[in-house]
């Protein structure tokens, strides 16, 4: 040990203290991947560390610290990584709970594509050309697109900077040539000989809190492999408005954003090609789709207006710019392109789920709904279709739960409790001893809660029955225990508190306000709803009778929804393939209505009564039963 070290216990990890550097700072650099998910504001509360020597060389505990760590906590050393730093060097041993590390995440890549016919936006054509003679000497670029006229009838242009390969890949192909146009009008590659064989694209969808990248054969639409990773901006706020905001404070902010997600693209771009060994050179374009601020953020537009009224967006339209304008790792003259957005907060990404959804064909009306930190929905049929956005927060992902986490390694998905006398049973990701609760898992234990009557439906926990479960933790507050230490990887139990139910309250009010006021709008109630699509992770592994049992869902029967995972991965690669499907898109964008929420007159109300579980209004959930 040297006189200045600062080690992570007990994963054996040291590094050099860096005076200013916070503890996460530094457990980034030893290779300690601590939960962190609120851009080290010290507000969520994940990043709790122990320091078990060397705290006089940290700055004393803030404001933040004091709100997220109990008293006790804190006299034995508790900080959080994100707002604890170095202030002088030396000696600091700490210890990183289990809790507080990251698991391996279950990220949700695949979705229900409907079959595409192949119509990729790059075609490639060979052409076998009269050699140069002292009785022809026409231009090498004359003499191609005059060929190419012949063979396909196009009066396609060379994209700029192209004309520098030609004479090269003429001659070395003797004068065989592999001609690459883009939409039939421009030329943006030249190859000698046949290559006809090598035509790839990737469809990336860029999810506030995942990225997913699909490299895909257009030749014949495999999917040759998928990488997924998650989201870079993460380190800068875990939802769209902490960016935005940390856009406008930050000096280049918006530039930090764009580098972050492109930078992290690229990485998943590397992977793609090492995995399946197809050079990046021979990727065409970068399909990519996004709600509008990641979008906005990817393309390098400032998003700043984003967060103010109207919300109008800056770009609705579809886009495909060169990739290397763009600083993406592909081909140089290749392209990276969107589909188009539908408002401030309905972005490229509802576009893609809903066409692979088939909503927009469906006779019966119906409603897609991807629920995330912000929630976008989509109601209607083929006649008409409306759309609203919901800012459900990041309480589904762990963020503002006493004992949250990501779906990763140890998180409780699934509870059942037993209402006769409250025993609780619970399944894990990966089936490992329970490290804390992710989003389908405390959306179970408050359905579960509900039925057996340990809160009502104001959430209040009840403090009427006498049991081991239901107590006071040290704040005061009322929780209810689903594991207890012993049984946990944890040292301590992991509990639903009074404070996590208001959370998911609060969540599932702002997405059932949305879905209520789209089935307003189309004058239906629930009983007339044909299908639910469920996309997105969340979607896919919550439990729809759970889901419905707390208000979040309309009150259909289970077998009506329709569980399309992730459904905007889905629609970009089947916009990757298909230029038609491109113009569907296009046509899509102009014809859903967008609901801004916040402007309806009875949002207030409609809110105020989507508090209660599963609603104030018991007609609007027939099916439901109260305790």
């Amino acid at each position: 040990m040297t006189d200045s070290d600062i080690h992570f216990q007990p994963l054996g990890r040291k590094t050099r203290p860096r005076p200013g550097a916070t503890l996460l700072d530094l457990a980034n650099d030893a290779g300690v991947s601590i939960e962190s998910i609120c851009s080290s504001l010290g507000r969520c509360g994940k990043c709790k560390v122990i320091v078990r020597s060397g705290s006089s060389h940290l700055n004393i505990v803030n404001d933040s610290e004091k709100q997220a760590i109990r008293d006790i906590d804190l006299i034995a050393g508790m900080r959080l990584a994100c707002q604890a730093k170095i202030l002088t060097e030396g000696n600091i041993v700490i210890e990183v709970p289990e809790e507080s590390r990251r698991g391996t995440q279950r990220l949700q890549a695949a979705g229900r594509e409907r079959i595409t016919k192949l119509k990729p936006a790059f075609m490639k054509i060979v052409l076998d050309m009269p050699p140069a003679t002292l009785m022809d000497i026409r231009a090498d670029d004359d003499r191609l697109l005059e060929e190419l006229s012949k063979k396909v009838r196009t009066a396609a242009r060379f994209s700029s900077g192209v004309h520098k390969s030609i004479p090269r890949a003429i001659r070395d192909g003797s004068w065989r040539v592999s001609i690459t146009i883009f939409r039939g009008k421009e030329i943006v590659r030249l190859e000698p000989g046949d290559t006809t064989d090598e035509l790839y694209g990737v469809a990336v969808d860029i999810g506030t809190t995942k990225v997913v990248a699909y490299l895909v054969n257009l030749q014949d639409g495999t999917v040759m492999a998928t990488e997924m990773m998650p989201n870079p901006q993460l380190a800068f706020g875990e939802d769209v408005m902490s960016r935005i905001t940390f856009a406008t404070r930050e000096k280049d902010g918006n530039a930090k954003l764009q580098k972050s997600i492109l930078d992290g693209v690229n990485k998943l771009l590397r992977r793609l090609s090492d995995r399946s060994g197809v050079n990046r050179d021979a990727i065409l374009e970068v399909f990519v789709v996004g709600n509008t601020a990641m979008h906005h953020m990817f393309f390098g537009i400032p998003a700043d207006h984003l967060a103010t009224a109207p919300y109008a967006p800056a770009v609705r339209t579809a886009m495909s710019v060169n990739s290397a304008q763009q600083g993406i790792d592909i081909y140089p003259f290749g392209k990276v392109s969107s589909l188009p957005n539908i408002a401030g907060f309905v972005g490229a990404d509802a576009v893609a789920g809903l066409i692979s959804s088939g909503l927009y064909r469906d006779r019966h009306m119906g409603m897609m709904i991807d629920i995330g930190t912000n929630t976008e929905i989509i109601a209607g049929n083929r006649e008409r279709l409306i759309s609203c956005s919901c800012a459900s927060g990041p309480a589904f992902e762990g963020a503002h739960i006493e004992s949250g986490m990501r779906a990763s390694t140890g998180a409780i998905e699934r509870v059942w409790i037993d209402p006769s006398d409250w025993n609780v049973k619970i399944s894990t990701v990966d089936d490992t001893p329970p490290r804390g609760i992710c989003g389908s898992g405390i959306v179970d234990a408050i359905s579960e809660m509900f039925k057996a009557g340990i809160i009502d439906s104001s959430g209040r926990i009840s403090s009427s029955r006498q049991n081991v479960r239901v107590r006071k933790n040290g704040e005061g507050m009322s929780e209810f225990v689903l594991a207890f230490a012993d049984d946990a990887e944890t040292d301590h139990d992991i509990a639903v508190t009074q404070h996590d139910v208001q959370e998911i309250q609060l969540a599932k009010a702002a997405i059932f306000t949305g879905i209520s006021t789209m089935m307003r709008k189309l004058g239906i109630r629930c009983v007339d709803i044909g299908r639910v699509y469920a996309a997105g992770a969340f979607g896919t592994y919550v439990d729809a009778s759970s889901a419905i049992t707390i208000g979040m869902y309309p009150d259909v029967p289970v077998d009506r929804i329709r569980f399309i995972g992730n459904s905007a991965g889905a629609g970009a690669r089947m916009a990757l393939k298909s230029t038609s499907i491109r113009d569907l898109a296009d046509r899509l964008s102009k014809k859903v209505e967008y609901v801004e929420l916040a402007a309806e007159k009875d949002f207030q109300k409609e809110f105020a009564k989507a508090m209660f579980i599963p609603h104030r209004d018991m007609s609007v959930f027939p099916s439901v039963r109260k305790p």
